[in-house]
């Protein structure tokens, strides 16, 4: 008999194990994820969530079992990534309930345990399936709980148990049709057996397999792909959404009834007290809408899988070069996905509501309820992590990143990008400072994107870029100055003026991409003929000038500019659009902007 029991030190010790393990073959996990959506991103999740428990056991030890196990499951609510990640989360859940108060542990202890978790992750899921991690969990804990009637010792129990665990994960394609056309396991099962192969190669060897980390994105790999050919098809919702939901007596039952019928792969993990929610949906703004009432929403992430699919999959993704912006960037959805570009977003406030921007709140639902705001919408700048998310996630598939960010000038975005992509190790990150924003911005992104799309040489590409930069300009003509007074852009006594006066100002950008006011005009046509007359200016000096047209709610008013560039300078494709909430948040309702770039700088 070799182990006898399992404390607090041991099973952290175990749980690293089973981490590292992991961690090193989470490529392959990638390479084989079909189900729920085929997004290659399973390995990533599990690895994630692993690497954040296996980083607080490390610094973090006590001799108790029982404390042990609930920092886990804390942990692993925390950090939960995607569907794996989130079952993963509430097994760990299920596993410190059964633990709970105990010291230390026999065999037939931690098949209690065991039952328990296997109870909780199946709870979780509004639509449990067999031929998925959840079967393989159920299938080892059946061994687990047979063979701890007959020993004592977890060195026979782990052993045998993964055995019982392997053999579950080779019948996974039986269960699972999708499994079986693409030639694979399940890949959230194969992470499970490979934790179980971590725990026990520590049991028999004594020690850690530390992961060297410039070996985690090769563990592994070659052994077996999914044969998937690229089709949106498959992809039955467009965002895996997840968030925690923090408030008293939060009915959890209920809420994943609910939710059942606004998408799929459902998962609600946690307490009364604080949930964390997973579901696949094309309306992540609905489920916001229906949760807010049971209490606060925190920690809001979206992945666009519809995205992710094509990145694994598509032809595009044999291309080298990525391309990165943020929601200040105004774009069709069209061109967004013709060139393939990752949005990160931008959070905007309104009415103390956090939004994620163009996810939950789109401009036609930001300025019906901008109109009527009690108060002053805000912008919030991704986070270092926001950008890191992105970077790695793209960092497995691409050797560059082109990156161009709303002027660093206005927002902090640009400098979150600057710290998140000095954390990238495998891909090279090209980072500029647009110095401008919305159309502008979008304007630089088609010029890129049209570039490779001609497989022009990056490095052509990287020279061209600051030139488009430095040669774009845009004019904003404005309705109201309420909301350039209530964001503080002018003050009240000025603002006050230009009522009494009927003058409201044209703006632009600073080369720097500084905010200015250029000249006051009479309200209404005067404006537009200033703004026009900048226009003008501007690109009369470029050898190929390209305009696009923004607006907030003043179709007419962007429809007159089209009309009057296209008498100067002929028929020609001007992209006309509603500008994001980023811009219509400070220019206000009845605000236009016209930019001007040259594209053969």
């Amino acid at each position: 008999m070799r182990i006898q029991y399992l404390d607090g030190k041991r099973f952290s010790r175990a749980i690293r194990a089973a981490s590292l393990w992991l961690i090193k073959r989470q490529q392959r996990l990638n390479d084989i994820n079909v189900y729920p959506v085929p997004d290659s991103d399973t390995g990533t999740n599990m690895a994630s969530t692993m690497r954040s428990i296996s980083e607080r056991l490390r610094e973090w030890n006590h001799p108790s079992i029982g404390k042990v196990s609930e920092e886990i499951a804390e942990s692993a609510l925390n950090s939960a990534r995607g569907n794996s990640g989130a079952i993963l989360a509430q097994f760990f859940q299920g596993l410190a309930e059964g633990l709970r108060g105990k010291f230390r542990i026999t065999t037939h202890h931690f098949s209690e345990a065991v039952h328990r978790a296997i109870e909780r992750s199946y709870e979780a899921l509004s639509d449990p399936r067999e031929g998925t991690i959840l079967t393989v969990i159920r299938e080892w804990g059946e061994h687990v709980r047979q063979c701890s009637q007959r020993t004592r010792d977890f060195f026979e129990l782990f052993q045998s148990s993964l055995e019982a665990a392997k053999k579950a994960l080779e019948e996974t394609p039986k269960r699972l049709k999708v499994l079986s056309k693409a030639g694979v396991v399940d890949a959230g099962a194969q992470g499970f057996v490979y934790m179980l192969e971590g725990i026990l190669h520590f049991i028999q060897s004594g020690r850690l397999a530390e992961v060297d980390e410039t070996e985690l994105m090769d563990g592994d790999r070659g052994k077996d792909r999914a044969e998937i050919a690229y089709s949106l098809d498959q992809i039955t919702h467009r965002y895996c959404t997840e968030f925690f939901l923090y408030g008293n007596d939060i009915p959890l039952n209920e809420i994943r009834q609910e939710l059942s019928g606004m998408g799929d792969s459902v998962i609600v993990a946690g307490s009364a007290e604080r949930v964390r929610i997973h579901i696949h949906t094309d309306n992540p703004r609905d489920v916001f809408d229906y949760v807010r009432q049971f209490g606060e929403i925190r920690d809001q992430k979206m992945d666009d899988m519809f995205q992710q699919h094509y990145d694994a999959h598509a032809e595009v993704a044999q291309r080298t070069v990525a391309l990165v912006t943020d929601t200040s960037c105004d774009l069709p959805e069209e061109l967004i996905r013709r060139f393939n570009i990752h949005m990160v977003p931008l959070r905007m406030y309104l009415d103390g509501i956090e939004y994620i921007d163009k996810v939950t709140i789109h401009p036609d639902e930001f300025y019906d309820r901008l109109i009527n705001a009690r108060t002053f919408p805000k912008t919030s700048q991704p986070t270092p992590k926001d950008f890191l998310r992105v970077y790695q996630s793209l960092e497995k598939k691409y050797e560059h990143i082109i990156s161009v960010h709303l002027a660093a000038a206005l927002s902090g975005t640009f400098q979150s990008a600057q710290t998140a992509a000095r954390q990238v190790e495998n891909a090279q990150v090209h980072l500029f400072d647009a110095r401008t924003t919305s159309v502008a911005l979008g304007m630089i992104m088609v010029a890129i994107g049209e570039e490779l799309e001609k497989n022009t040489p990056l490095e052509t590409v990287l020279q061209k870029i600051p030139r488009w930069i430095d040669s774009s300009r845009i004019f904003v003509s404005t309705e109201t100055v309420e909301y350039l007074v209530r964001g503080g852009r002018i003050s009240k006594g000025k603002g006050f003026l230009a009522n009494l006066l009927n003058l409201r100002p044209v703006i632009t950008l600073t080369p720097e991409g500084k905010a200015k006011k250029i000249t006051n005009a009479k309200i209404g046509l005067p404006s537009l003929k200033k703004v026009i007359k900048f226009v003008f200016r501007e690109a009369d000096k470029m050898a190929s000038p390209q305009f696009a047209v923004v607006h907030v709610e003043a179709p007419e008013t962007a429809e007159w500019y089209r009309q009057r560039i296209e008498e100067r300078y002929g028929k020609r494709d001007i992209l006309v659009m509603k500008a994001s909430p980023v811009l219509g948040a400070h220019a206000g309702p009845g605000a236009a902007a016209v930019a001007v770039m040259d594209r053969e700088v």
